[in-house]
């Protein structure tokens, strides 16, 4: 093979790598979040329904103390109150997670770990330590945030494909809460207000930063407390698709096919001037 060609194969090859690249870190993402997922969901069985009961209690009894104080923007460093120090040990099964979260409409599935420190918000949802465990309960409002449009992980990418009336899922040991979705807004960082409990309801906010690459102001997305309908959650579950793996086989698909158009090409080039030399 002369020089010539494997410079234009290296290019080839170059250039698709490139082209995989962000959906291929995306997929490995993914794999990886869907198995601390199952390992959480597999832990939680087996743990001691007494622990379960006391975990429980605990996190009632944390919310109960963080009742009424400020809630601060998760992306301005150096906000936020003085925690109790047993935080991190409440409902913590393994690795800092305490749950998991499902978005069946756009097909996520994360771990939910404890605080929203850096490690944390590149690998899944942090729950902001001044907002209540998502244990379920009226006054309650769990504020859970993470990144978007990171080129290695998909996390909150596609929040804003949520519309009112959508459902998520969040998963704590055995138990299932749903919520549906009843507020979307893009606010300032320093507009807490639709942060804040109510009496009445039962909250969960997902939170993140809005628009790419500006993240000047942010993404909430508010759901209610809902009956859990398993059914429900099926159903819309199964009509997402996995555009990773299908970007992938493409994008493979059209090197395959630039590769044989480049030989035939050679092929045809290298027959001609054995014509012209003979």
């Amino acid at each position: 093979m002369t020089k010539r060609k494997i410079l234009i194969l290296i290019l080839l090859i170059s250039g698709t790598l490139l082209i995989l690249y962000p959906n291929v870190s995306i997929l490995f993402s993914s794999f990886e979040q869907a198995s601390v997922v199952e390992d959480y969901k597999k832990s939680a069985t087996y743990y001691d329904k007494e622990l379960v009961k006391k975990e429980r209690k605990r996190a009632k009894e944390y919310n109960k103390s963080i009742a009424g104080a400020e809630v601060h923007d998760p992306f301005v460093p150096g906000s936020g109150i003085v925690i109790p120090t047993d935080y991190d040990g409440i409902l913590n099964v393994s690795n800092g997670i305490m749950g998991t979260l499902e978005i069946p409409k756009i097909g996520l599935e994360l771990p939910i770990y404890h605080g929203i420190s850096e490690d944390v918000l590149q690998k899944g949802v942090g729950h902001l330590k001044e907002t209540a465990f998502p244990i379920g309960g009226k006054g309650n409002h769990v504020i859970l945030s993470t990144h978007r449009g990171l080129p290695k992980a998909k996390l909150f990418t596609d929040l804003d494909k949520l519309d009112i009336g959508d459902l998520f899922y969040i998963t704590i040991y055995d138990e299932i809460l749903a919520y549906r979705v009843d507020q979307i807004k893009v606010i300032e960082p320093k507009d807490t207000k639709y942060l804040i409990p109510i009496e009445d309801k039962d909250l969960v906010t997902l939170l993140t930063c809005t628009p790419y690459g500006i993240n000047s102001h942010r993404l909430v997305v508010r759901g209610s407390r809902t009956k859990y309908i398993p059914t429900e959650k099926e159903a819309i579950k199964n009509t997402t698709s996995p555009m990773e793996v299908y970007l992938i086989i493409a994008s493979m698909v059209g090197f395959i096919c630039l590769l044989k158009l480049y030989w035939k090409y050679e092929k045809k080039r290298g027959e001609k001037a054995k014509c012209e030399n003979g």
